[in-house]
């Protein structure tokens, strides 16, 4: 059903403390237990931005960590929301953190990571 579409994945959190993760990228794989996905993962927590800044792999960057692309299996039982995007979307692009805490990749789309509840204090 989902696979070859492009999706953003974000995973369940155990504890309201716990950090978010998100994945967006191309499904390759699906069975009743998993996904496989082609895709980029964001880790972040409740203070995200307060300046522009571009991510970088496996950096804290304005309160997010990108990991680099690459083919990930996540169990269904730890996928909270699946939201498909439109299939021209281009996901293995840059991305930025914004002073307002709205992560956004550099897309026609300008497809949303997240969008944080409380901005990071200097």
């Amino acid at each position: 059903m989902l696979s070859g579409k492009v999706v953003r994945i974000r995973w369940v959190k155990y504890y309201p403390t716990a950090h978010n993760h998100v994945a967006v990228g191309d499904v390759i794989h699906e069975t009743p237990h998993y996904l496989t996905l082609l895709c980029k993962t964001y880790h972040f927590g409740h203070g995200v931005g307060t300046k522009k800044a571009c991510l970088v792999p496996n950096r804290n960057v304005g309160g997010i960590v990108e990991g680099e692309k690459a083919v990930r299996t996540i169990p269904w039982c730890q996928i909270e929301v699946i939201n498909e995007l439109p299939a021209e979307t281009d996901w293995d692009v840059r991305a930025w953190v914004e002073e307002s805490g709205l992560c956004v990749l550099e897309n026609v789309h300008k497809t949303v990571i997240t969008r944080a509840i409380n901005v990071r204090p200097e």
